[in-house]
């Protein structure tokens, strides 16, 4: 039997059901006996379930005078009434009950809003941070699709279980339906479709299965619909498209596949369109380009092909487009340069070739620039020098050409510059020791001359981020050093073709010029054997697990391996994943045994969160949530959030704030206890960022302040590239 006929069976035995009580236990509908003929719907032509029958019990409880005033003259708020008592039981959880009594006014409920005389506004949503015992458990009571003057329906953030509920599709009024960050399974009733009035569909953070209903076109008043980090399956349907008011579309994170349908270029208020880790193919439509009011387009991680439509540079107010993780091709559009809005331009991960183009010199508010693990030939232009907000400047392992352009000294906001892995030759700028806090990687390549010496500590970071070694893989001498610092023998150097003669190289009498036909010999082995360096290096994983490995190793030799093991503890599935980082909703994670600096707070449950799948969290500082890893026995305020790579991938995370300076940590491990892998932070500054490449396993982030005692709001964002 299909899903589609077990739900059909379902609905049908419930319906059954409820109509036998009524034939032999006289059980009857509260809205015929109160005469509201208009509040039962006998499941017509229009598709809509049939309501639920309410035993009559509830609703004599309800005529007492107290929980509805004038109970003769408001029939309507008395069948709201039966039906909330009704479902009181269904919606509770094992500590979380519902102060919904006959003996009190309805008016006092928790979470209900009364206008007119009728239960308008059920909200019963609890905070992200909650302890689980206080969130609603059960189902959602399909009793509840009964509440026919019903415009808002909020149930998000609790520990709901089972499929939502078809009857939901009777509440004609309905504006606003928020059922996500629960524990949902099944289909998406496509009774759902007929919620003319809806504004607002969130469905995000369950575990739906199934297609999206094409009856969603129906939706013609729809504004934002989100259904991320869900189970989802199918093509994405065409007719999402006809939703003309739709601003927001969020479809990310399920298991969607097939093309983008060039249809929702029809959508001209759309702001944004995020499709991110499905298994999307075919190209990305050019009609996507009709997006005036497109501000974020996030379709990372997917299979998408095809080159980058040229016509994504008319979208004048586009200030994110994230392309990472695909098998795109072609030249990047000059024409992406017009883009004057954007801040985040990802396009790392595919087949991109050609040169970079200059016009992205234009692009005055970008801060994030990744172009790695490409196929980009040719130099850098000198243009990108003027990007004054640039953060990271990503472009390793690439096959870009010539030297590294002295203008680029002059981006004083640049905390990354990863050009590792190219054929760049020349001498290295100087000028890049005006930037302070730099990690910087330029192994990989054909540079000459020798290191200045204001850029050992940017190496050094980078050495620190797991680019293990990156002065001694360059190869060159530090200005002023001692040149007779032996070189590693693990990495050939390319200083001349001719290598330097050592003591056991051969005798002192026979010191003499070697002939020319062996100098040709020499010349030609030591090329090819740098040519044999530069492909190996080329391999990311081999590098990345090369690196983790000895990274592992050394912690075992000092005694302090467990960490690096819980780092790796998860294993690497067979077939290659579709999500590098969990999506699905879990419960608060459990935090190891509190540290001593969380003394007398209010519970370091409370302080933890997994994270989403999108990545983005918009958090505050509070007392109640003090720092693991003070080092100064100062009280500092922190949050923490858990998440779980299922494969090697990296990692860069960003924390802002304007109240206050924030400060990073990255734990290995799931809680509050794990070992501080990186921090981050720098006085006086309104965001700072990490970036790491992880294996496999269960990290943390502790998002914290650079000064003590400091509350305010945050905002954390993370972002994910194989």
């Amino acid at each position: 039997m299909s899903d589609n006929r077990l739900s059909m069976s379902k609905r049908t035995i419930r319906i059954s059901t409820a109509l036998a009580l009524v034939a032999v236990t006289s059980v009857i509908a509260i809205s015929l006996l109160m005469g509201d003929a208009t509040a039962f719907n006998a499941g017509g032509s229009d598709g809509a379930a049939r309501d639920v029958a309410i035993p009559e019990q509830y609703s004599e409880r309800c005529s007492n005078g107290v929980a509805v005033p004038n109970p003769e003259d408001n029939a309507g708020l008395v069948a709201d009434c039966a039906v909330l008592l009704a479902s009181k039981e269904t919606l509770e959880g094992t500590n979380a009950i519902l102060d919904w009594s006959a003996d009190r006014a309805i008016s006092d409920w928790e979470g209900v809003t009364i206008e007119n005389n009728r239960v308008s506004r059920l909200g019963l949503s609890r905070h992200w941070d909650t302890t689980p015992s206080d969130k609603l458990a059960g189902r959602i009571p399909s009793e509840l699709g009964n509440l026919t003057n019903l415009r808002e329906l909020h149930l998000h953030y609790n520990h709901l279980t089972g499929e939502i509920p078809s009857e939901l599709g009777n509440l004609a009024k309905l504006e606003q339906l928020h059922l996500h960050y629960n524990h949902l399974t099944g289909e998406i009733p496509s009774e759902l479709g007929n919620l003319v009035k809806l504004e607002q569909l969130n469905l995000r953070d369950n575990q739906l299965t199934g297609e999206i209903p094409a009856e969603f076109s129906n939706l013609a008043k729809l504004e934002q619909l989100h259904l991320y980090l869900n189970q989802l399956t199918g093509d994405i349907p065409s007719e999402l498209g006809n939703l003309a008011n739709l601003r927001k579309l969020g479809l990310g994170s399920n298991r969607l596949t097939g093309e983008i349908p060039s249809e929702l270029g029809n959508l001209a208020k759309l702001e944004n369109l995020s499709l991110d880790w499905n298994q999307l193919t075919g190209e990305i439509p050019s009609e996507l380009g009709n997006l005036a009011k497109l501000e974020q387009l996030h379709l990372h991680v997917n299979q998408l092909t095809g080159e980058i439509p040229s016509e994504l540079g008319n979208l004048a107010k586009l200030n994110r487009l994230n392309l990472h993780v695909n098998q795109l091709t072609g030249e990047i559009p000059s024409e992406l340069g017009n883009l004057a809005e954007m801040d985040h331009m990802l396009l790392s991960d595919n087949q991109l070739t050609g040169a970079i183009p200059a016009e992205l010199g234009n692009l005055s508010k970008l801060m994030f620039l990744y172009l790695h693990r490409n196929q980009l030939t040719g130099a850098i232009p000198a243009e990108l020098g003027n990007l004054a907000n640039l953060r990271q400047l990503f472009a390793s392992s690439n096959q870009l050409s010539g030297e590294i352009p002295a203008e680029l000294g002059n981006l004083s906001n640049l905390t990354s510059l990863l050009l590792s892995n190219n054929r760049l030759t020349g001498a290295i700028p100087a000028e890049l020791g005006n930037i302070a806090h730099l990690r910087l990687t330029l192994s990989g390549n054909q540079l000459t001359g020798c290191i200045p010496e204001s850029l050992r500590a940017a190496l050094n970071g980078a050495a620190r981020d797991g680019y293990n070694d990156e002065i001694e893989k360059i190869g060159l001498p530090i200005c002023g050093a001692d040149t007779h610092t032996p070189t590693p023998t693990s990495t050939p150097v390319q200083h001349s073709p001719v290598p330097t003669p050592t003591a056991t190289s051969a005798p002192r009498a026979t010191a003499t010029p070697t002939p020319t036909a062996t100098s040709a010999a020499s010349n030609e082995v030591m090329s090819r054997l740098a040519a044999l360096e530069r492909q190996v290096a080329e391999i990311p994983e081999l590098r990345r697990e090369m690196a983790a490995m000895a990274t592992r190793i050394a912690r075992l030799e000092d005694g302090s391996g467990a960490g690096a093991a819980t780092a790796t503890a998860t294993p690497t599935p067979t077939a290659t994943p579709v999500r590098v980082i969990e999506a699905s909703p879990t419960a608060t994670a459990t935090p190891s045994p509190t540290p001593t600096s969380m003394a007398g707070t209010s519970g370091s449950a409370a302080c933890i969160e997994r994270l989403g799948g999108n990545g983005s969290v918009n958090g505050r500082w509070t007392p109640d949530c003090l720092t693991a890893n003070s080092s100064d026995n100062r009280t500092y305020y922190a949050r923490f959030y858990t998440f779980t790579l299922y494969a090697a991938a990296e990692v860069t995370i960003t924390l802002a704030s304007a109240d206050a300076t924030p400060y990073l940590f990255l734990l290995v491990g799931e809680g509050m206890g794990g070992e501080v892998t990186q921090e981050n932070g720098v006085a006086n500054a309104n965001s700072v960022t990490i970036t790491a490449t992880l294996q496999p396993g269960v990290y943390t982030i502790e998002a914290s302040t650079y000064r003590a005692e400091t509350a305010g709001d945050f905002t954390l964002e993370m972002e994910v590239t194989r």
